[in-house]
C-alpha cells in the first residue's frame, strides 16, 4: 500500500499487539527467532497468528505462537474468534437432541442412561473411528456402568466393557463423562466443553509436554453443546500413583508445597510449548486467543448478595475465618472493593489480556483434585492433568487463580508467591518469555474478581444459608466441625478465608482494581502499585 501523504513511500500496516491476523505470503512466511536472527519457523500462508509486539521503526512484528519475528506487511487482520452464544431459552430447545459430533460425525449418547441404549455397537464404531481399536476388533458387551458419587460439574462413571479380542494397552475399565443433567448448570458450563474435548484430542495427536488421560473416544456437538468423553481409568492409590485428593482438603496432602510447585511446572511446560511452537503452528485455529478467557455475567446489583456474605463473615460465623476479618472497618473496605470490582469487570478483563506474553495455553482449573501424582525412579514428584474443561488460550493469571483457590488458609499467601516464582522460572527455562514477578502477581490479584470472588458472591455464599441455620452456626467452633465438612461447606469456608487474607496484605485486590481503572482513565501505567507489592509483600 502507498502513503496518502507521499504516494511514492510504502506505508506499513498498523499491526496492534493483542490482535489476530493471518499470514499473506504467497509461498509461506518466515518467522525468525529474533529481529535479525536465523529462521525459527516456516509458516504456511493463511496461518492465523496473534501479534505480541510491534516495532514500527522497521516494520517487524513479534507473533505469540509460534514465537518469532516477521514482516508486518505480511499480516492481514482477521476478526476475534467469537464463541457460539445462545440464550438459556435457545439452549433449552435443543440440548436434549442427539446430533453428530463435530470431530467424527457420529451420533453419540448424551447421558449415562443412553449408553446402554446405544450399546456395544456404538462403542465399536466410536473406538474404530478414533483408531483406539483395530478395524477387526469390536466391543462385545457393556459389562457395567458404575456412576461415581463425586461432586463436580459432570455426570461420570466407570464403564466396564469386553472386547472380541485383547489388544496391548487397551483396557476394559474406562472412565466416561457427560455434561451435568441440570439444564441451568449445564448451560453455564456449555462454553467450556469444547476445550476439554479438543485438549484430549491434542494429547492423542501430538507430543504434549504434560501427561493427560489417554482418550478412547471424545466428541462435541456445536449444535447442542453436548459432549462425550471416554478415557483411560486413572487408578488412584494403586502402584506408584498417590491417592486421589479432594479440592480444598490440602491439609490431607503430604508436602502440599511440593505438589503445587509440580503443578506450576506442568502448566509452565504447556504454555512454553505453545509459545515456542512445539505444539504446532495451528494452535491459534484450534484454541483462539481469548477463547477461554474467564468472563462472567455482569451483576446489575450485587449489593444484597455481598451484604449477606459480609453479615455471615462478621456476625453469623466469624469463627470460621481469620480473626481480623470480623473487624467492621475491614469488612467495610472489603464490601466497597467488591462493589467497585464488579462494576469495572470489563476494565479488569481487558487489562489481563492486554499483554500477550502473559497469556497462553493453560489448564483453567488446575487445582489439586484435577491431577494425579506419582514419583519417578529418582524420587521426583510428577503430575498428570485431567478435567480440562475450558482449556485454551487465556490469561495466565486467571489460570493461576483457578489453581490457587483453596489452599490451607494459613499457607495461602506463601504458596501463591511460591507458585508464581516456580512458574516464571520453569516457563523461561523451557523457552517462554521471562515474565516479571510483580506484573504476574499484580494480574493475579486483579484476576480474583473474575474467578474466585464472582463465584463466591454469586453462588457459594448461598450454600451456607441453605444447609445450616444461624442457630446451628453459633456452637460450631471452626471449619473442621463435622457439620461444616459433612454439609459440603468446608471448601467454601476455605475459599472465602483465602480471599479474606488477600485483603489483609498491604496491597489488596481492591487496590489493584482501583489502580487499573484510575490509570486507564489517566492514560498512565500501574508501575507504582506493582512496586508497592514487591516492597511490602515479598
Amino acid at each position: 500500500m502507498k502513503s496518502v501523504d507521499n504516494p511514492g513511500v510504502s506505508a506499513r500496516p498498523h499491526a496492534q499487539p493483542g490482535q489476530r491476523y493471518k499470514l499473506t505470503g504467497a509461498t509461506g512466511v518466515t518467522a525468525t527467532a529474533s529481529r535479525l536472527s536465523d529462521i525459527s519457523h516456516q509458516l504456511p500462508s493463511g496461518t492465523p497468528v496473534l501479534v505480541a509486539e510491534v516495532r514500527h521503526s522497521d516494520g517487524r512484528a513479534r507473533i505469540s505462537s509460534p514465537a518469532g519475528w516477521l514482516d508486518s506487511d505480511l499480516l492481514e487482520p482477521i476478526s476475534p474468534a467469537r464463541p457460539c452464544q445462545r440464550t438459556l431459552e435457545q439452549f433449552r430447545q435443543n440440548h436434549l437432541e442427539i446430533a453428530p459430533g463435530d470431530h467424527y460425525g457420529l451420533d453419540f449418547p448424551i447421558s449415562l442412561d443412553m449408553v446402554r441404549e446405544f450399546g456395544p455397537e456404538f462403542l465399536t464404531n466410536a473406538f474404530r473411528s478414533a483408531g483406539t481399536i483395530l478395524p477387526d476388533n469390536a466391543v462385545t458387551q457393556i459389562v457395567s456402568i458404575q456412576p461415581l458419587d463425586v461432586p463436580g460439574a459432570s455426570e461420570n462413571a466407570i464403564l466396564t466393557v469386553s472386547y472380541a479380542k485383547a489388544e496391548p494397552g487397551i483396557e476394559n475399565d474406562l472412565f466416561i463423562k457427560f455434561p451435568p443433567k441440570d439444564v441451568e448448570f449445564k448451560y453455564s458450563l456449555a462454553h467450556m466443553a469444547h476445550g476439554e474435548v479438543s485438549m484430549l484430542h491434542l494429547g492423542r495427536e501430538r507430543n504434549l509436554p504434560v501427561r493427560v488421560p489417554f482418550l478412547y473416544f471424545g466428541d462435541y456437538s456445536s449444535l447442542t453443546n453436548n459432549y462425550i468423553l471416554i478415557t483411560e481409568r486413572l487408578r488412584f492409590g494403586e502402584g506408584t500413583i498417590e491417592p486421589a485428593y479432594r479440592k480444598g482438603f490440602d491439609h490431607e496432602v503430604p508436602d502440599i508445597e511440593e505438589h503445587y510447585r509440580t503443578l506450576a511446572k506442568a502448566m509452565a511446560s504447556l504454555t512454553a510449548a505453545h509459545k515456542t511452537g512445539l505444539l504446532g503452528h495451528d494452535l491459534e485455529s484450534l484454541f483462539p486467543f481469548k477463547g477461554a478467557a474467564r468472563d462472567y455475567s455482569f451483576l446489575e446489583d450485587p449489593t444484597p448478595q455481598i451484604d449477606r456474605l459480609i453479615d455471615f463473615i462478621g456476625r453469623i460465623a466469624p469463627q470460621l475465618f481469620i480473626t481480623e476479618a470480623s473487624n467492621p472497618a475491614f469488612l467495610k473496605t472489603f464490601r466497597e472493593d467488591l462493589l467497585y470490582g464488579f462494576a469495572h469487570k470489563d476494565d479488569l478483563l481487558a487489562y489481563l489480556h492486554d499483554k500477550v506474553d502473559y497469556t497462553g495455553m493453560c489448564h483453567p482449573n488446575l487445582n489439586i483434585d484435577n491431577a494425579w501424582f506419582w514419583r519417578n525412579a529418582g524420587g521426583t514428584l510428577q503430575a498428570g492433568l485431567f478435567d480440562w474443561a475450558g482449556a485454551g488460550q487465556m490469561s495466565i493469571a486467571q489460570a493461576m487463580s483457578g489453581m490457587l483457590m483453596m489452599q490451607i488458609p494459613e499457607k495461602h499467601i506463601s504458596i501463591v508467591a511460591d507458585v508464581h516464582r516456580t512458574y516464571i522460572d520453569e516457563y523461561h527455562r523451557l523457552g517462554g518469555p521471562r515474565l516479571d514477578f510483580d506484573e504476574l502477581h499484580f494480574q493475579y490479584k486483579a484476576s480474583l474478581f473474575s474467578t474466585a470472588l464472582y463465584v463466591i458472591v454469586a453462588w457459594v455464599s448461598d450454600y451456607f444459608f441453605e444447609r445450616l441455620t444461624e442457630e446451628e452456626y453459633r456452637d460450631i467452633a471452626n471449619r473442621f466441625d463435622d457439620r461444616i465438612v459433612q454439609n459440603g461447606l468446608y471448601q467454601g469456608t476455605v475459599w472465602i478465608d483465602c480471599m479474606l487474607r488477600e485483603w489483609l496484605q498491604p496491597v489488596t485486590p481492591g487496590d489493584v482494581c482501583r489502580s487499573i481503572v484510575t490509570r486507564k482513565a489517566e492514560g498512565t501505567g500501574v508501575d507504582g502499585i506493582k512496586s508497592a507489592i514487591q516492597e511490602h509483600e515479598w
